[in-house]
This record gives structure tokens, C-alpha cells and sequence, in this order.
């Protein structure tokens, strides 16, 4: 089992609606994904503009697919364009 943590911080004057946008659909069709065994977002409560996507994967076979599937590959680079730095993924595994 393999569990991500990725975080990021969206640059200043971007909106929920905008974060949404794009998140929405990345949170469904990975659920969707072969190995997939959970994908959620969470918005911090702490400190304004900082998400995290919590996902866990069956293997790193199929962590790597997802990561090469057109969802993917389409939504996070037009997320990233909304960041303040990118993201920042910690990888765990069990």
C-alpha cells in the first residue's frame, strides 16, 4: 500500500471555484482508477490557500498508470499553473 500526501498553496487572488474546477474531476476519475483505494482533498483550516490531496494506492505499478493517465496529465499541470510553487508530495508506503 502506498499513500500520498501532496500539498500546495494556490497564489494569491485564486478562488475556491477556481481550485474546484479542476480538483472536482481529478478527486473522481482517480477514485475510478485501477488500484486506487482512496482520493481526497482537504482544504486547511490553518493557513488560507493550502490544500491536500490524501490518495492510496494497492502498488506502485499502478500509482505509476495513474500518474500517466490523461486525467492526470491534463488536470495537475493547469493546477499547478494556479500554485504558488507547485506541489509538494510525501510518498509513504506499508
Amino acid at each position: 500500500m502506498i499513500r500520498l500526501n501532496a500539498f500546495f498553496k494556490v497564489k494569491a487572488g485564486v478562488t475556491t471555484a477556481q481550485v474546484k474546477a479542476l480538483t472536482d474531476e481529478l478527486v473522481e476519475r482517480s477514485r475510478k482508477d485501477e488500484g486506487n483505494k482512496g482520493y481526497d482533498l482537504f482544504e486547511s483550516t490553518t493557513q488560507p490557500g493550502v490544500y491536500m490531496f490524501c490518495e492510496s494506492w494497492e502498488n506502485a505499478e499502478l500509482l505509476k498508470r495513474h500518474a500517466a493517465s490523461e486525467h492526470f496529465t491534463r488536470i495537475v499541470p493547469e493546477l499547478e499553473k494556479l500554485t504558488d510553487g507547485g506541489l509538494s508530495i510525501e510518498q509513504f508506503k506499508r
